[in-house]
């Protein structure tokens, strides 16, 4: 089996056995050895072959693999890598022809919302990156993750990740024909910043209500982006860079009000989306991406987009993937270039959100493909205190590896193509856990939210709801949950503690073990609270019992956050924790 699922692929009888012995299936050791051919292997340049194209085909004369550039070559290396790990040293004859059909094919990891992962950490992920094909990546940046080294002093007395470590990272994914996008928001999302008594001044605001929104209209805004940017661009090879702009809430508002009204809300967009790209374009020579759902259903507008700008087309829930096909289309008809963006599901969610995820992934990729999209880019966002773990994006993050490759026989109203999903697991299952039964329970637990009373946007109830007091029953704008009934919490508690005790004698990986129990409780401690809620009564064994579990999750969660993370935001993402454990103490 190669993975992700190749264009073509035939099988005969016989094997060819390898002259060299090597004994390593590591992807980077085998292109060393490879990438110039030796005496079982022999390297053909194809001139009509385009970028990561290649055919590999193994008989009795050795192994051949045709190419027309060296990334073209290292993905046939990467399938024969598969070949060798599930067959040793006697390769079966087979003939593989292979390309990808999305000439990008990214994975963007949020490292804003508390967790950061250390260097280490995030090369563990760029290999898996380069296992499964992908050829891009971004490290989306919200808040002081990075030391900027024109605002020192936003974050002054904590460790992130610095200039520096970004240039190690780009070498890294270079190696491995990965382009690290940079990844700065530049208009909405920017709260973190505008509270920052230096920086306010900048924000849509009317002194009470703040919208995270930059006013674009002042001088000093512009100069704060410019040296935002000077900040960040000089570290990073890649000709593209994510300026964000998605969910300007402020747009229209307060200081922007009277300018939207005169000019239009689109037209004030794309005249700061101009105008960043300009300052971009003439300073670094890059070209900008952008979030477009600002501007999703303003096709009118289009023309205003600069030249070459690539708009990211964003959606991840039901209706949301629905929409993607007709923002594609309007895409598509004014020759934007642009990529479909689905995301992982595993935000806001706890254990994730599997039978949405493999929909949104999929029908992502079909949209994506039927109107010519460039790009493919999973999103894997870290919405809330980011208590889920990575343990729930591996699935994910292989099957989007598949859907970005290969999307499959075309759409025929009811093919689910759960042959990729579980071509997916197997993929987790022998290459990140050494053949270790992983997956099923990772499954089973992303799909404990289909137990919860609601549905709720880009979350599941449950975690949702875990940000709200004791004594409060209010979703806001979802549900109340005075008028729920427990039944449903009961149920996920009962078959959480299924799960748990099946985990509690599971021989898989300790470290993915850890984190799937970790985040199983922290669930289950949700449900409690929810049914405490709703009735608003508690037996003082009942806290006994939840302080106990809240301790234990708090230790727990701090282990195995520094193991693979910076310190700062950690503090943050143990909060509710002990919030909540004073509020039960209070009740007791």
């Amino acid at each position: 089996m190669i993975f992700p699922q190749p264009i073509k692929t035939s099988y005969g009888d016989g094997a060819y056995i390898l002259r060299v012995s090597h004994n390593t299936t590591d992807l980077m050791e085998l292109y060393a050895i490879y990438q110039n051919g030796n005496e079982d292997l022999t390297l053909y340049i194809e001139p009509t072959y385009g970028e990561d194209e290649y055919k590999l085909t193994v008989s009795a004369d050795g192994i051949r693999i045709a190419c027309g550039t060296e990334s073209g070559k290292f993905r046939a290396i990467t399938s024969m890598r598969q070949l060798l790990h599930e067959n040793g040293e006697s390769l079966p004859f087979c003939e593989i022809y292979d390309k990808p059909q999305f000439a990008r094919r990214g994975y963007m990891l949020d490292i804003s919302r508390a967790r950061i992962p250390k260097v280490e950490t995030i090369k563990r992920l760029i290999d898996l990156l380069s296992e499964l094909k992908y050829n891009e990546f971004q490290l989306y940046m919200e808040n002081f993750c990075y030391k900027f080294p024109h605002f020192p002093q936003v974050n002054a007395d904590y460790d992130c990740l610095t200039p520096d470590d970004m240039m190690e990272l780009d070498q890294y994914c270079a190696d491995r024909f990965i382009d690290l996008v940079p990844n700065q928001n530049c208009f909405g999302h920017m709260a973190v910043w505008l509270a920052q008594k230096e920086f306010e001044h900048l924000g849509v605001s009317d002194g009470k209500t703040k919208t995270g929104t930059l006013n674009i209209l002042l001088p000093e805004t512009v100069e704060f982006v410019e040296k935002l940017f000077d900040s960040v661009l000089p570290y990073f090879r890649s000709k593209y860079v994510n300026i964000g702009l998605d969910e300007a809430y402020g747009l229209g508002k307060f200081q922007l009000e009277e300018i939207c009204r005169e000019k239009g809300k689109t037209t004030v967009f794309m005249q700061w989306l101009g105008q960043v790209s300009d300052i971009i374009k003439r300073k670094y020579g890059k070209t900008v991406m952008f979030w477009s759902d600002m501007v999703y259903e303003a096709k009118e507008s289009f023309h205003l987009i600069p030249r070459g700008a690539v708009a990211l087309n964003w959606g991840y829930d039901l209706i949301e993937t629905a929409l993607m096909d007709r923002r594609c289309a309007y895409l598509e008809e004014n020759n934007i270039p642009f990529y479909v963006c689905p995301g992982d599901s595993a935000w806001l969610a706890f254990t994730g959100r599997f039978d949405l995820m493999t929909f949104n992934l999929r029908t992502s990729a079909e949209f994506g493909y039927n109107h010519g999209a460039r790009g493919y880019l999973l999103t894997a966002w870290g919405n809330g205190n980011h208590v889920h773990y990575p343990v729930f994006n591996l699935v994910p993050l292989a099957l989007g590896a598949q859907y970005a490759w290969n999307t499959g026989i075309e759409q025929n109203g009811y093919e689910m193509k759960h042959p990729f999903t579980r071509a997916a697991q197997k993929y987790v299952d022998e290459y990140v856990f050494d053949g270790k039964k992983v997956s099923h329970f990772l499954y089973k637990l992303a799909q404990t939210y289909l137990l919860e009373p609601e549905r709720i946007h880009c979350s599941s109830e449950t975690p949702f709801s875990f940000s709200l007091r004791l004594n409060e029953t209010v979703v806001p704008g979802f549900m109340d949950l005075a008028e729920q009934d427990p039944f449903y919490y009961e149920n996920v508690i009962d078959y959480l503690n299924k799960i748990l005790s099946a985990l509690e004698t599971a021989d898989i990986d300790e470290k993915a073990k850890r984190q799937m129990v970790l985040d199983a409780r922290f669930y289950v401690l949700a449900a409690e609270l929810d049914i405490i809620r709703i009735n608003q009564a508690v037996t003082g064994e009942k806290i006994d019992a939840l302080v106990a579990l809240i301790d234990w999750i708090a230790e727990e969660h701090r282990t195995l956050w520094l193991a693979d993370n910076f310190e700062n935001g950690l503090e943050k993402s143990i909060s509710l924790l002990q919030r909540h454990r004073a509020e039960l103490l209070e009740m007791k």
